[in-house]
């Protein structure tokens, strides 16, 4: 029922969005990535469409692909409302503009990684590359751990680990793997030494479409953390007020990335940097993270290990690369028309929430 939203590769994804657009008499345009061409031979674009007044005092923007293949949740949910006249017609009527940003990452989703061409992991990368980056000591005694030599890692590898766990505790083990780091370039989570080319072309579309707006709201398409189908609301801003706001917009589970409730860690050099510099001149900004659960975290963790595994080995047997992809992307998208359900119902009410609180400001 849920599966003509969602592509099945990248460029499925990328034919359906364009076309959803099309349909809707969308403005459209479109930035090749010149890392490509994808895993099909196909160019490799971050795709954006506006919907609306041009000049319409708010704007709701809406992201996919931050992490590659975790894109297609965030590509199904953005055809989705492309489809879903209703609600398109409710922002227009409230002076809403919709701004579609599709795969912003593309090689990522092309070819089955979280993180880009150089392996960054994007959400990491919003940094001021001027000043020194953060060390992440956790991570360089895990690494050798994370990413050893052979695979699956045996027993021996797991003690070790929970070793480290038992002595520096699971706060320590959560920031080394998951804050971010910037001395293994090959390693898990590396944020780069350069802003990377999506993080530049994230600035250039929100400086272009965020100009002359009152008040924007975004919402930014995750999978991976959480339970099976279940949307957590991850709040990344640290202004109180904007906490208040996406609160009383989005309901009192919206949670904050230093609550010890949430499911990731407080994470420097995400996206959310590139709005709050390009847009700096809009009164009233409000980012909201949608992260849906889909496997047991410690598989979803196993098929990060094993794709970064892949990449750093060069030649391993088809057959298990296959099976190891295959397991990479189930961890990031369940293939069950359920979880599709569960995706496009809970964004739907997202959105409305958003369209609803950006009308009453």
């Amino acid at each position: 029922m849920f599966q003509a939203y969602f592509g099945v590769s990248y460029a499925d994804a990328r034919a359906r969005f364009i076309a959803a657009a099309h349909k809707q008499g969308c403005s459209l345009r479109s930035y090749v990535n010149t890392a490509g061409p994808g895993i099909d031979g196909e160019d490799l674009s971050t795709d954006v469409a506006y919907y609306g007044d041009a000049q319409a005092r708010a704007l709701l923007v809406l992201t996919s692909a931050m992490h590659g293949e975790e894109g297609y949740c965030g590509s199904g949910c953005q055809v989705a409302l492309l489809n879903d006249q209703p609600l398109l017609d409710r922002a227009r009527d409230h002076g809403i503009g919709l701004l579609f940003i599709h795969a912003l990452n593309p090689y990522g989703f092309s070819w089955g990684h979280r993180t880009n061409e150089d392996n960054i992991d994007l959400n990491r990368n919003f940094l001021d590359f001027s000043q020194t980056l953060p060390d992440n000591p956790h991570y360089r005694t895990l690494h050798s751990l994370l990413l050893p030599a052979t695979w699956p890692p045996g027993p021996d590898n797991a003690a070790a680990i929970k070793e480290f766990i038992d002595t520096e505790g699971e706060q320590a083990y959560r920031e080394g793997v998951m804050l971010g780091q910037y001395s293994h370039a090959q390693g898990l989570f590396y944020g780069g030494h350069t802003p990377s080319w999506s993080n530049l072309n994230l600035r250039g579309i929100l400086a272009s479409y965020g100009k002359n707006r009152e008040r924007i709201a975004w919402i930014d398409y995750h999978t991976g953390l959480g339970p099976y189908g279940h949307a957590e609301k991850v709040f990344v801003q640290k202004d109180p007020a904007a906490y208040d706001r996406a609160k009383s917009w989005w309901g009192a589970d919206v949670v904050s990335v230093v609550d010890p409730d949430s499911s990731t860690v407080d994470i420097g050099g995400t996206g959310l940097r590139a709005l709050l510099e390009e847009c700096a001149d809009v009164p009233e900004l409000t980012f909201m993270a949608l992260e849906y659960g889909t496997v047991p975290m410690d598989d979803v963790f196993m098929a990060l290990r094993g794709d970064r595994w892949l990449a750093v080995q060069g030649a391993v047997d088809p057959g298990r690369r296959k099976a190891m992809k295959v397991a990479h992307k189930a961890a990031f998208y369940p293939d069950h028309d359920d979880w599709r359900g569960a995706v496009i119902g809970q964004s739907r009410v997202s959105l409305l929430q958003a369209i609803n609180g950006l009308s009453a400001g």
